[in-house]
């Protein structure tokens, strides 16, 4: 009887909010029939603990693939594959892509990079992306990409510093003005070299190639930082769905089968 109710398990793809989810809807109406009292008693709250199990392993498996198909995967990444738990109310559990961000102040939702290496197609701008584009430094259409000699981080990230001080340079959002003031007052009077843009973004007409470019005030020499490229439609690379529909079948019976176990027991 078991196996007949892990068969019971519905799991579809769609939408929560603005994020890709994975469904896994359990129903027990098909089933009265088929059970005694104490049984009939235990299923739902059995049932609750399977799809959390469930759940929580697809979301493990999800987070596993990406180490294997993505490149140097962050754990800021990794923690935007998260899970919603059924109750007794609700059996249904979710495991989905976070639409929110955490930490650090005006950082990219997790949804806003996971989305196209999960299902494919353009990926959304990220917030240094988009504080560009409200300056009419980054055309529709643009991604800001960082060039051959900017440094990077472990997981291959321009670093928040570095953005933070182009920002300043530019001028272009309020979150830094503390910042452009410290440095365009104070420092300017004790440092000469402050007298020069470090960063700066050249007009469309100029032969420089569209981006951001620094230029070094001790010989005025310039360099590439970000170049803007035109958008390019991602390849699906992780199969979200597909690992957690993969889990949910091969799990979820046996997840089940214990669960309603320890509940006969007692």
């Amino acid at each position: 009887m078991y196996m007949r109710v892990a068969m019971n398990l519905d799991v579809s793809t769609g939408l929560n909010g603005s994020s890709a989810a994975a469904y896994l809807n359990f129903d027990t109406k098909n089933f009265d029939a088929l059970l005694n009292s104490v049984e009939r008693e235990v299923m739902p709250k059995a049932a609750v603990a399977a799809l959390n199990r469930t759940a929580a392993v697809g979301r493990l498996e999800v987070q596993k693939e990406m180490e294997l198909k993505l490149d140097a995967v962050t754990p800021y990444a990794k923690r935007g594959v998260i899970y919603e738990q059924a109750n007794k109310d609700r059996l249904s559990a979710t495991v989905m892509i976070s639409g929110r961000s955490w930490g650090l102040k005006n950082s990219t939702p997790p949804a806003n990079f996971l989305t196209p290496q999960f299902f494919g197609g353009q990926r959304n701008l990220k917030s240094f992306e988009r504080q560009l584009q409200s300056a009419s430094h980054l055309k529709s259409g643009e991604y800001a990409v960082p060039a051959r000699d900017t440094p990077l981080d472990q997981y291959g990230n321009v670093r928040v510093a570095l953005i933070v001080r182009i920002l300043a340079d530019l001028q272009v959002t309020p979150r830094t003005e503390g910042y452009n003031r410290k440095r365009s007052d104070a420092s300017t009077k004790r440092n000469r070299n402050y007298r020069f843009a470090r960063f700066f973004v050249p007009e469309r007409n100029s032969h420089l190639h569209p981006g951001v470019w620094q230029r070094d005030p001790r010989d005025n020499g310039i360099k590439a930082v970000f170049l803007f490229v035109r958008m390019r439609p991602y390849t699906k690379r992780v199969d979200f769905f597909g690992v957690v529909k993969n889990v949910a079948e091969k799990r979820f019976g046996q997840f089940m089968a214990e669960e309603i176990g320890k509940r006969m027991k007692r």
